[in-house]
This record gives C-alpha cells, structure tokens and sequence, in this order.
C-alpha cells in the first residue's frame, strides 16, 4: 500500500458511548444508568453548538428503551436524529456474531435500520466494535443491507499493518473496514489541561498516524457507558492551536468514511484485501471461552431462531397464501407479522455480545430466560395455528390424520412424534400415506393427561416417508395388524445403515454397513478443569483429567421399535468437588456425576442420534464429548452463518505481548466435519457452539464438542490464558452449571465429504414436526411443497411475510464452497418474481427458476400476492 499524501494530518474525533444493555448489573438498572445518560446528552446538545455529533453505539434499542421512560423527549430525539446530531442504527443491538444464526443477523440489521428511519435516520456504516471476533459472510450481509463499510476491532491480527482495508466475504462481497487498532475507547478520556492534552495528542500521533491509509486518522472518544464529554468542543479547539501540519474536528462514521474514500480516490483498491474470519488474539482478546459459557443460552438461542425462521413464518405465510384466494384474513396476517415482529425483538434483546455469550452476572440471566420463554410461546402459538389450518385444509374429511412439516430445502424421510388422544383399545397402529406406505407407530411417552376429557394422550413416534421439501405430508392414523422389524438383541441396536454397540468403558462402536468401516471409541466423556472465568477456559497447573467412569457401564437397549431403537449407556464419572483453595489444582474430594447417553437408530434415517443428560455437581471443570474420526486432516469444515469455513486443526501460534494466548477450538453452527476426502465423520448438533479436533499419534483427529463448561466468576485477573481483567471482578455462581442438563447432537459417518451429507446434518438440527387432526376438509392436496427447491445446496433460510405488503419472501443462500445454479418456485405463485436485498427494497425483476449463485451468496425473493 502507498503511503499517505503528503498534506495536514485531519484528526477525526468521534464521540460515542459503547452500551451494554446488560452485563455486570442487570437491564434495567442499566436502563436507569441510561436515562440519566441520554438525559445529559440532550443538555449539552442544547447548551454546546460546538458539540456536534454523538454516536449512540450503532443501536436503536437504547432509544426503545429510554423513550420507553421518557416518551415526552420523543420529539426531541427525533429532531437530533434528523439533524445529523445523535447517529443511530444500523444495528437493533450489538451482537455476539459468531453465536447468533444467519437469519437473526439480517433481522437484527433490518429491525435496526427500519426503526431508526422512525426516528429520522440511521447511520450508514455497519459497527461491530466490540463483537469477540467478526464472522467470514459478514461483509455479504453488510452489503445485503447497502452498507459498503463498517468499523470493527477485535480478531484483526498482526498481519494488518494499517486502519482502513478492504474485507470480503467469501461470495466476493466486499466493505471498507475501519478498524481500532487499539479498541474504540482509545480515548475515551481527554485532558482539558493544555500541558497534559499536548502530551496525549504526541502519543495519539505516534500511535494512530503510521497505520493511516490517507491524511484521516480516526479517533474515537467514548467507551462502555460513558456519557459525552462536556468540555470536548473546548479540547478540540485547544488541540487546533497545538497541533502542527494538522488538524481535529468533531465528527462521525460516515463522515470518516467519506474522506477516507475521497482521499484514496482511484487509490482505493491499493488498500489490501482481507478475506474470511477474524479470531486472532494478536492485538485483542477475543475472549474464546464464551462460547461455552453457560451453554444452555446457546441451546436456547439456536432452537427459538429456528422455531421462528423455519417453523412459525414459513406456515404462516403459507397460511396467508391459502387464505388469499378467498378474500382472505387480512387481520390474521397483520397479527401474525406483529406476533412473530415482537418474538424476534425478545430473541434479538438475548443476542448481545454480553448475553448470549454468557458473560454477565447471574440476575441477568434471569431476563434472558424469561424472553427466551416469551419468544418461544410466540412462536409455538403461531406454529401450531398456522399449521391447523393448513391441516385442516389438507386431510381428508371424517379422519383422524397426522400432518408433518419438513422446515429443509429437501424431502427427507425421518423419524417424527405426534400427540393423539386415545382410549384404551383402539390405539392407532400406523401412520398410512396417500400411496397406502404405512408407517409403524411406537409409544414413546404415555400418561398425559388433558383438563378436556378423560382421554389419554399418547405421543406416538413414527418414520415419515418422502415428506416434501418446505412441505407437509398428510398421514392417515389406523389400526391394523403389522409387525414391525425385529427387535436387537444384547448390548446392540442396528438399522440398515449402522450398528451400533455399548461397549463397557461406556463408549460406543458404530459399524457403517456401507464400507464396513468400524468406528471404536467414540461418546467418550473427558472432563478437566478450568480455573477460569466466563470469557476464558484457563487449565490450572496441576490438572487432573478424568476420561473413564469409575465402573463399568451398564448398557441396556431401552426401544426395540418398530419406529425407533434406543441404546441407552449409563456411567458414572467420579469428578473432583472443585478446586483447591490456590486454584492451582483440582481438589482431592470428589463428587459422583451420572452420564446417561440415549443412542438412538431409525429405520431410514443415516445417523445415529444421541442425547446425554449430565448430572453435573462438580465445579470449575470443562466437560466434552469425543469423536475420534479414524482420518488423518489437517483441517475442520464447520458450518457457520451461510456456508462452511475450513479451519486449521494445528492451533495459531502465539504472539509477542499477545493479551491473550491463542487457542485452537473454534464456533460452530449446526456441524463440524473431518475428512480426508475419502471418508470422515460429521458431528451435528442442536445450539453446541464450540469445537476442537485433537490429533492422535498416529495423525488421526479427534473432534471434541463442549458440552460444559463451569466457573464462578465473570473475570479473573490472575489466568495463564489471559492477561488482566476482562470484565469487573464479580462472582457468578450461576455459571457453575450444577443440576441436569440434556444435550443432543448426532453421528454421520460417511464417505466424500460434508457437501455430501450436510443436509443429515440439518436435518437432525430441525427435525420434523407433525400435529393430529380429525376436523379435515380435504381441499389441499395430500402432500405440498410451500416453496421448490431443485439445488440441495441452495439452503432456504426463511419463508416469511413481507414486511411492507401482502407477499412473500424467501431467503436461500449457496452452502457450496463453488458457484451452482438452481431454481425455486412458490406454490400458488402468480406474477413477476423480484429479488431484493436483505431488508426487502429494490426489486428488481429475476428468473427464480434459474438462478445462478455464488459461493455462499445470499439471494432474497418476493413473490407478490396472489
């Protein structure tokens, strides 16, 4: 890169706050903390015409939440907001952007973007100046949103020798990054003092000029809940009238931007071009270990994003095109779209990089459990009315029917559960599709009670054959004579891909039927401890590791079918209680901790489901799962937000006066592959974020998968990971994790590799779902796709309710790591098809049936109303 042009230095001074919403004290005595601040704001804004411009942190949710106990200042905000004054947006709230899925991104950037218009405006430059590293397909998403740039800090590493560089993402989109060299509290403090501020200009010269692209040279002033600084515009001038060949003002993002982009002219693409994530702690913490950090928010997170994106909107839009033809509901719409717009607000308010990450003190978890539940009773509701509707409106009259919903992109045959009403003696048997395939029902939980009757319910499991991509298949339940396959016996269950056995060292074997290929070993429980706190796993000297239960397991096939076959696998892992008073060693008293792993096959069905409940009573320990794959790779493929990263297996090595040591286990969405191009094993999960492979002797690797991690404090300053504090020093007894805790996640052995067997993967993550009906029409047809997908790697994010009108949008995005092409159809479609950017604005017409994709690009349609 050349150096700057020669001419006066321009220090851009940019006033903003960083808001946590929560973390070290709970929302709403923030919020309190927030009033005041925003109050002050105001009084300077009126008091001081030199002071220009304040960013409130990238958000909009803080001026929900002020207007919330200050709604007579709503007038004046806007004003400001208009005037350019007080910047807002894009962002709804500030994100954990790894632990978050892809479509809450783009839900966070459009509720972000289309409030701060309420409020006269938002910013136009994406911010992230705090996330625990950036994610790869974040440049894409910036750019689905028409923000060409975006100011960021942690995960750069050594390699960047400069403030501004071009970053794209892995479909080729691209922004200018603004990045902190040095945090954006770099001078949160300014003296007013003329000696001391001469002093503080000299470092900030030293510091910021050599990495500059261009005469602009960014500083920002502000910090976690600071407010504005009343004598800036007095500092500045002072600064003017010390400074040599350069000049300070107050001013914004945008306005940075702007210069950086005029001075480089056609110089701009000389910046260098970074390409993928950004996790190195080479100049920032990026604090690792939250992903693992109370790990039922991950769950949590990832199961009510799913439930809203791939469960309640696609029937309800589906719903609404059923209606439509008739006249419709318009007002069953519109309560739709605001149900499921307030659902994901409660989700999004859970996503920020302090609370999802699990790095807050114990009462604000308290909170975030109590919006998960809101969010999830939303989207239950609207799922089940939505899909009654369209039951009611498939299955045929005077019959008692279950009707499945596949959320994938492709028709799958898998396992599925239906509640039913019974009484004794005429229990259906079987589940018959439309071609008279009957599938075998199997009990799998009796006793349910209902206040409505004194009838039974019985939760039914069963195999539904071929239901329709993004489609619903219509079951008639009967009773008829049948015999399902034969039951295993001994230690072993088996179906015709796999067979599995519980071995006494409470590990399980897995024979692939289709090589012959025998996997040994694997479920192996190894627990360590972690002397550390919630943003880090930190080993204490003198560990004790614990990779075997204190006896034999005991092994037991629980299931024997027709419908499901369950290995259950009970061992008993002796832990230490805690660690030593010096925190140096696990202590000598031990508890006993019951691991019960449910290993379940279908008939069908490719992978071999396991659930493990944990009785954890220890503390500060690191508890995970082992895989040893049986290949030799140097390298992972983990699902992030719209497609696969590869990954080194060989951790980074560690730089001189890093602030933190480097480590090698990284985020993961719903899996995480080794192969040697041959044959590998995929491991998927439901909301286990965090990973690691570890090789063997022999070159083979080994996936690890967390399952928990417990400390009892939100930061330590006294770690070998780390250096320093990265947070207040509070006690957090919540994070130990005592009590049951359940974790599901699933085997897919396979040859070739992920692009093969990904969407096993998926579909363990977002299993079938079906309801009973006997209130049938029989106007639909037996079996429908909402939405036609002909390219399996053309992966459907959502299908929803348009925000501005009566259509309806779909999101798919390329998994593949190489361009395809494919095509998609709505059912019932009518009209021109227009693609859209992310916040759904400015169609422009397209050939849904044809389209061609980049790697891991996002494409966005409306269909228009019916």
């Amino acid at each position: 890169m050349a150096q700057a042009p020669a001419g006066q230095r321009r220090f851009i001074v940019v006033s903003h706050t960083h808001w946590d919403r929560e973390w070290y004290l709970p929302f709403e005595a923030f919020r309190a903390r927030l009033v005041r601040m925003m109050d002050a704001l105001i009084d300077l804004f009126d008091r001081d015409p030199g002071f220009k411009h304040f960013v409130l942190d990238g958000q909009t949710v803080p001026l929900d939440d002020y207007l919330e106990i200050r709604p007579e200042r709503r007038e004046t905000i806007e004003r400001l907001v208009r005037d350019g004054r007080l910047l807002i947006g894009p962002n709804y709230m500030l994100p954990d952007e790894f632990l978050i899925g892809g479509e809450a991104w783009v839900r966070n950037l459009m509720v972000g973007i289309r409030s701060a218009r309420q409020y006269g405006g938002g910013m136009d430059v994406g911010y992230s100046p705090d996330a625990f590293g950036h994610i790869a397909h974040l440049p894409a998403i910036l750019r689905g949103f028409g923000l060409d740039s975006v100011a960021i800090w942690r995960g750069v590493g050594n390699d960047v020798k400069v403030s501004e560089f071009r970053w794209a993402a892995p479909d080729g989109s691209e922004v200018l990054a603004l990045h902190f060299p040095y945090g954006y509290g770099f001078m949160a403090q300014v003296p007013e003092d003329r000696d001391a501020l001469r002093s503080t200009l000299g470092t900030l010269r030293n510091m910021l000029e050599p990495l500059a692209t261009t005469r602009n040279v960014l500083v920002p002033n502000g910090t976690d809940h600071l407010p504005a600084h009343n004598g800036l515009s007095g500092v500045i001038a002072s600064a003017n009238e010390i400074l040599e060949d350069a000049t300070m003002e107050h001013g914004t993002y945008p306005q940075f931007v702007a210069a950086v982009r005029e001075d480089l002219g056609e110089r701009y693409d000389e910046l260098p071009l970074l390409t993928g994530e950004f996790r190195s702690s080479d100049r920032s913490n990026v604090l690792p270990g939250v992903l693992s950090a109370r790990t039922w928010l991950k769950q949590r997170y990832a199961w009510c994003e799913d439930l809203l994106a791939r469960y309640a909107e696609p029937l309800a839009a589906w719903a609404h095109l059923l209606r439509s033809p008739n006249g419709g509901s318009p007002e069953r719409t519109a309560e739709d779209r605001r149900l499921l717009g307030h659902a994901w607000k409660l989700l999004l308010q859970n996503g920020p990089h302090d609370s999802v990450t699990g790095c807050s003190v114990d009462a604000v978890y308290d909170d975030v459990g109590l919006r998960f539940q809101k969010c999830e009773q939303i989207g239950e509701a609207v799922y089940f009315a939505a899909l009654s509707e369209i039951a009611e409106a498939a299955a045929p009259s005077g019959e008692t029917c279950a009707v499945a919903w596949n959320p994938l992109n492709v028709s799958r045959t898998d396992f599925c559960t239906v509640r039913v009403p019974v009484r004794e003696g005429e229990e259906p048997t079987h589940a018959v599709d439309e071609s008279g395939v009957a599938a075998a029902l199997q009990p799998v939980e009796r006793g349910l009670k209902s206040p409505l009757d004194r009838r039974e319910r019985v939760v039914f499991g069963f195999v539904a054959n071929e239901v329709p991509a993004l489609g619903y298949k219509v079951l008639r339940l009967e009773r008829r004579e049948g015999v399902g396959p034969p039951a295993p016996s001994g230690p072993t269950i088996e179906n015709e891909f796999f067979r599995v056995k519980g071995e006494a060292d409470g590990t399980l074997t897995v024979e692939d039927k289709s090589d012959g290929r025998v996997m040994r070993g694997l479920n192996r429980f190894l627990d360590a401890g972690d002397r550390g706190d919630e943003y880090t796993y930190d080993p204490p000297p003198d560990d004790r590791a614990v990779d075997r239960p204190s006896g034999p397991a005991t092994v037991a096939v629980t299931e024997t079918g027709p419908a499901r076959w369950t290995l259950e696998v009970r061992q008993t892992y002796r832990l230490p209680a805690r660690l030593t008073p010096d925190r140096r060693a696990r202590a000598g008293d031990e508890v006993e901790c019951e691991i019960t792993s449910r290993v379940r096959l279908y008939p069908g069905v490719g992978r071999v489901d396991v659930e493990t409940e944990v009785d954890n009573r220890a503390e500060d320990h690191r508890l995970r799962v082992l895989f040893p794959a049986g290949v030799a790779t140097d390298h992972s493929d983990a699902e992030q937000h719209f497609g696969v990263v590869r990954r080194p297996v060989a951790c980074p090595p560690e730089a001189p006066n890093a602030p933190e040591s480097p480590v090698a286990y990284y985020p993961q969405k719903t899996f995480t592959d080794l192969s040697d191009g041959e044959r590998g094993l995929m491991i998927a999960n439901r909301g286990l974020a965090e990973y690691e492979v570890m090789k063997a002797d022999d070159g083979t690797a080994t996936l690890a998968v967390t399952l928990l991690r417990c400390v009892s404090w939100l930061s330590r300053d006294d770690l070998s990971m780390r250096r320093g504090h990265a947070g207040p020093g509070f006690e957090t007894p919540g994070a130990q994790m005592i009590g049951r805790w359940t974790f599901e996640y699933s085997l897919i052995p396979h040859t070739g590799g992920w692009r093969d067997v990904f969407s096993e993967a998926h579909a363990f993550a977002r299993p079938l779902r079906a309801l009973r009906t006997s209130r049938g029409s029989g106007r639909l047809a037996f079996q429908q796709s909402l939405l036609a997908v002909d390219a399996p790697e053309l992966v459907v994010s959502t299908v929803k309710l348009a925000e501005d009108d009566d259509g309806v949008v779909a999101r798919a995005y390329n998994i593949a790591d190489e361009p395809i092409e494919g095509g998609v159809a709505l059912s019932g479609a009518h009209g021109g098809v227009s693609a859209v950017d992310l916040n759904e604005e400015n169609a422009a017409d397209v050939d849904a049936s044809d389209l061609a994709l980049r790697s891991n690009e996002i494409v966005t349609l409306k269909f228009p109303h019916p």
